[in-house]
């Protein structure tokens, strides 16, 4: 059962993703800081990564979780010490259930933009996945124009969603789902003609045995992610730098990233315009 896909305006769309982050910014003043000690102390690392996302986080054939991210979060957890519980995230919740304390820290595959920088405090970058359109063979999809002769799917919220609005015609017919595995099925099914996100989707599309009618149509973007706890945590915010910054340095990220998404993980930056890595503005 697919869910039911909606249809917005362009305003809509903007006029959303402003209240969303509206929202999220008013957990801020409430939520308590969360330092490693203080997770040590307790015994568990409350982590929120995402189940519906392969390869990044997902559910496998046994009900485990498994995945890039989950890898990675299980890593940290071994540095602390601590047992690690797994929190759902989706493209609409994250923020929220950072903000608002239900998680200690997201390690979420998500786009660094500046906007939610406002909300929350990324760490520097520790993975990166192209932003690509994927469609029908047959569709004479080769840039952003095109995209208004087709009806494309996005996930619901995410940083895709905002930019596909940007990229696409006005006049785009653009379906959005709840989350990555609803919107590559959206594909597959042939609810839509086409769809903006992860590059990753196509290892999704190859291992459901549809490469031959799906094809990767062209790089919309550059899309740098990074793990986020709440403003303010600055002790966990200097313990996950060290861990980004340690493990890139002895390769660990680089081998863990190879295994999952099957590529070299780029040279990551540092520094992005906009966004502060540091805690200290």
């Amino acid at each position: 059962m697919f869910n039911t896909a909606l249809t917005f305006s362009r305003s809509k769309v903007l006029g959303g993703l402003a209240a969303a982050l509206f929202a999220a910014t008013s957990f801020v003043t409430t939520a308590l800081a969360v330092t490693p000690e203080e997770i040590k102390a307790k015994g568990t690392a409350t982590i929120g990564v995402q189940m519906d996302q392969f390869p990044w986080g997902f559910i496998d054939a046994k009900g485990g979780n498994d995945g890039f991210d989950i890898e990675i979060a299980k890593l940290i957890g071994k540095e602390l010490g601590v047992e690690v519980k797994f929190e759902r995230i989706t493209g609409q919740n994250r923020i929220p259930l950072l903000v608002n304390g239900n998680v200690d820290f997201l390690v979420p595959s998500m786009t660094i933009t500046e906007e939610r920088a406002k909300v929350i405090q990324y760490v520097i970058p520790y993975s990166s996945n192209d932003i690509t359109v994927w469609g029908k063979t047959d569709a004479a999809i080769k840039s952003g124009e095109d995209l208004g002769k087709y009806v494309i799917g996005v996930n619901r919220g995410s940083a895709f969603d905002t930019l596909l609005v940007k990229t696409a015609p006005a006049n785009t017919e653009i379906k959005r789902f709840d989350d990555d595995a609803t919107t590559v099925q959206s594909l597959l099914s042939g609810q839509v003609d086409a769809i903006l996100g992860s590059v990753t989707y196509g290892l999704v599309i190859k291992q459901t045995g549809y490469d031959k009618q799906f094809e990767r149509k062209f790089k919309v973007a550059d899309n740098f992610q990074g793990m986020a706890v709440r403003k303010g945590d600055t002790e966990m915010l200097a313990f996950l730098t060290d861990f980004v910054t340690r493990h890139t340095a002895d390769g660990s990220l680089d081998a863990i990233y190879k295994k999952w998404i099957g590529v070299d993980r780029a040279k990551l930056p540092t520094t992005l315009p906009g966004v502060d890595f540091t805690g200290k503005q």
